[in-house]
Parts: structure tokens; C-alpha cells; sequence
């Protein structure tokens, strides 16, 4: 918002066209440092006592306290370009009349926009047909507006009959709504019972469905060998009466699983609980070829932490060695006499 203050004039010694700097104001003014915040939007008068300009500039409060020319809105000759002022000019707080607001003939006063902070009264409306502001009271007594539909008739009135009963006048015609309760009508109660019906044949189908299925279902104890098989293309998964779940690649048994082995393609698998280790720890088995003594070697995974690593040579010398220093990621290789080796390692430790 621009500001407005009262007595507020300063000097300004030639400042061309740039910004005012505020010299003080004479006795009985104030200056606008004293008016106005910094960085403050205010209206702004120059004038030498031959040409003036005028317009909002913005204040920068300082020693001295610098006007910015910022929106210029006019001048003595008749355009908003900035005027040269190279002598001493007055620069003054004032309204330009363009932010005036003026009376017609009429006594109305017309406004581009109007924001209101506080209340406004405004008299009875004495024709309702007319444009025309409207108090709270008497919309509060008068209206409940239509709804989207345009051809909507207004309700004019409205109250609680006895009973629970809503009535509306609208158009001239009063309109009655029944208090809530148990009001279907025929049709409804119709549409409802086709609907119920619909409801039965649909669980009658279901039952159906399912007495057929479970006339059908796999029984577990007819005592066959196997108790189901899937097929799909060559393949075929057999759950089988011996406890174990079998999986076919033609006739020849690729997979096969029970309650206390796995084996695939007749390799079997250790499961974690077989090793000396919890389940939060890892082994690392590998063979490094080429490493010279100091030299690094890299983890084919990371430790969270540092492991326990062992390393022995596997070439034809008998080259003595051992880990230096083991990380997360790696550990460095000594060889007593030097030289390079192939070695194998063991590392053991947190995954």
C-alpha cells in the first residue's frame, strides 16, 4: 500500500534524473525518514518552482535518506517521463488526484475496486427488483439463493410446520418435505424386491458352484502316489504322497524339495542353520592371482565391518604370507621374502 503522511518535505539538491537525495526538512515539516518506514511505498511531489513531477517512489531510510524515483505517474508536461532537476527542488508528501476519489454530479462515487477492513451499513432495500447492496438482516429474512440450475425458482420463504414438517414458498407456491421415516413408495419397494430377488439367484448360482467344486475338490487320502501335478508346457510340479514337491523337466526330476533337503539337478543345499555362523555373518572363498607383497586385495562384496581373513599361496613356490591389515572392502597382502604370489583367501565376518 502507497503511504500518506502529514508535513512531510525535504530538499534535494540537483539529482538529475536519479533518485532524491533527502537533504532534511525545513522547521515545522518532518522528514520522511520520520514518516515512513524503510523501503516504505509513498507518494512523492517534486517540484523547482518551474517544472514538478510526481509519483510513488520508495524510501531508503539513511544517512542520507535516498527517495527512488520508482513509478513515475506525471509531470508538468503532460507524460510520466522522468524530469532533470539540476538545482535545488522540494520533495513533498502529497496525493496525486488521480488517487483521489471524487463525487459525480450525481453524488456517486465510482471505484475500479474497493477492499473494505471493517463493516459497512447500508440502508433497507426499498425495491428489490433494482441493483442494489443488500444488509445482512434483510438477506438473512429474504433469501435461500438457487442452486446452478438457472430456471431454479427462488425460495422466498421458508418455515417448521408442526409435526417435523419443512415448507418452502417458491413462486408463490408453498412446497411441503416430510420429517425423515420409513416413506417407500410402491415403485421403490418394487424395484427393491427385483432387486432381491436378482440378489437370491445370484447366491443360488454361487451355492450351486460351490457344491459342484466341492463334489470335485482333490481328496488327500485316496492313498495315490501322487496327490496333485501341474502342467505347464514340458514341465510338471507334483505335490507327492512320499512329502515331497517335485518339479519334472519331461520325466527326468530337475527340483526337488521336503521338510529337511533341497536338491536341484541332484546338487543339494546347505541351509544357514548348518553352519558354525549366525545368520548375520558371510564367508568369502576366492583366488587372487599376481599380488605382490603390500599389495592390495578387493572383496568380491563388502563387510559391514572389518572381517577375520586368512591367505595362503597356492602356486608351485612356497611363498610364506599373510593379511597386514583387513577392512570392509579388502585387506593388504605381506609375503615374508618379497616378491609376488597367487593366493587363496578366506574372509569371515558381518555381512
Amino acid at each position: 500500500m502507497t503511504l500518506l503522511q502529514d508535513f512531510v518535505l525535504e530538499t534535494s539538491n540537483n539529482p538529475g534524473v536519479g533518485d532524491f537525495i533527502l537533504s532534511g526538512a525545513p522547521q515545522n515539516r518532518r522528514s520522511f525518514s520520520q514518516a515512513f518506514p524503510d523501503g516504505g511505498q509513498v507518494f512523492y511531489f517534486a517540484d523547482d518552482g518551474t517544472q514538478a513531477e510526481w509519483g510513488i517512489g520508495t524510501l531508503t531510510v539513511g544517512s542520507p535518506a535516498t527517495l527512488a524515483r520508482t513509478t513515475i505517474l506525471g509531470n508538468t508536461y503532460g507524460n510520466t517521463g522522468v524530469l532533470r532537476f539540476t538545482a535545488g527542488v522540494e520533495v513533498y508528501n502529497e496525493v496525486p488526484a488521480a488517487f483521489l476519489p471524487l463525487l459525480g454530479e450525481d453524488g456517486r462515487l465510482t471505484l475500479s475496486s474497493l477492499t473494505v477492513t471493517d463493516d459497512i451499513v447500508v440502508p433497507d432495500v426499498s425495491d428489490w427488483t433494482q441493483q442494489k447492496a443488500v444488509g445482512a438482516a434483510a438477506a438473512d429474512k429474504r433469501y435461500i439463493r438457487q442452486y446452478a440450475d438457472t430456471a431454479a425458482a427462488y425460495i422466498t420463504q421458508m418455515t417448521l410446520r408442526s409435526g417435523g414438517i419443512l415448507a418452502a414458498l417458491a413462486n408463490g407456491t408453498w412446497f411441503t418435505f416430510q420429517p425423515a421415516g420409513d416413506y417407500a413408495t410402491v415403485d421403490q419397494a418394487t424395484a427393491a424386491q427385483s432387486s432381491a430377488n436378482s440378489a437370491q439367484g445370484t447366491a443360488n448360482s454361487a451355492l450351486a458352484g460351490a457344491n459342484a467344486a466341492n463334489a470335485n475338490k482333490l481328496d488327500a487320502t485316496d492313498g495315490t502316489a501322487t496327490r496333485m501335478a501341474i502342467n505347464y508346457g514340458s514341465m510338471t510340479a507334483k505335490f507327492q504322497d512320499d512329502g515331497n514337491f517335485v518339479l519334472y523337466s519331461g520325466g527326468t526330476a530337475v527340483f526337488s524339495v521336503n521338510s529337511a533337503t533341497i536338491s536341484w539337478n541332484g546338487h543339494g543345499f546347505a541351509f544357514l542353520d548348518s553352519l558354525p555362523m549366525d545368520s548375520s555373518q558371510k564367508i568369502l572363498f576366492d583366488q587372487v592371482s599376481g599380488v605382490a607383497s603390500g599389495g592390495r586385495v578387493n572383496f568380491s562384496s563388502a563387510f559391514s565391518s572389518p572381517p577375520k581373513v586368512i591367505a595362503q599361496n597356492f602356486g608351485t613356490g612356497d611363498a610364506n604370507c599373510h593379511t597386514a591389515t583387513a577392512d570392509t572392502g579388502g585387506f593388504t597382502l605381506h609375503i615374508n621374502n618379497g616378491g609376488s604370489s597367487d593366493i587363496t583367501y578366506i574372509a569371515i565376518g558381518s555381512k
